[in-house]
């Protein structure tokens, strides 16, 4: 057998992946229990009025809601992760910008950060921050 050195033995596809992953701020003045069901909803909601038949195919996942905290500005904010097809991502962030209220309330909802890469957007001290940073600390706009 032929002893091939590392770099050779190692092939990473050289295609862009199919996915990419949002992490989205959502502010609100009232505290909500956000359910991954309603939010998925909201987002395809807004995909159908905004952009027709063409956003109502795009394809959403959540991944993950963390917990609503109250700011110190008086505001509950939450994360939520999203998995969305990589041609459709356009779409999807400017549907989310779109959406002005949540389950009755006044709400602001945010890309803070997109990547490839779903490690990436998991709070963790130890991975490098991979992806596009778009927001830093900015306040909600309603």
């Amino acid at each position: 057998m032929i002893d091939l050195p590392k770099a050779v033995k190692l092939s990473f596809s050289k295609l862009p992946p199919n996915w990419s992953y949002l992490k989205v701020s959502v502010m609100t003045p009232v505290n909500l229990d956000i359910t991954d069901i309603e939010f998925k909803s909201a987002i395809m909601q807004s995909l159908q009025v905004h952009h027709g038949k063409v956003g109502s195919l795009s394809h959403v996942d959540v991944l993950k809601i963390t917990s609503m905290t109250k700011c110190h500005n008086g505001y509950y904010s939450c994360h939520v992760i999203l998995r969305v097809a990589r041609q459709q991502k356009q779409h999807v962030w400017s549907a989310l910008t779109l959406i002005k209220s949540f389950q009755g309330s006044r709400c602001a909802m945010n890309v803070v950060k997109e990547s490839p890469v779903l490690v990436s957007l998991l709070p963790s001290q130890t991975s490098p921050h991979i992806g596009h940073s778009r927001y830093r600390h900015q306040p909600a706009v309603f």
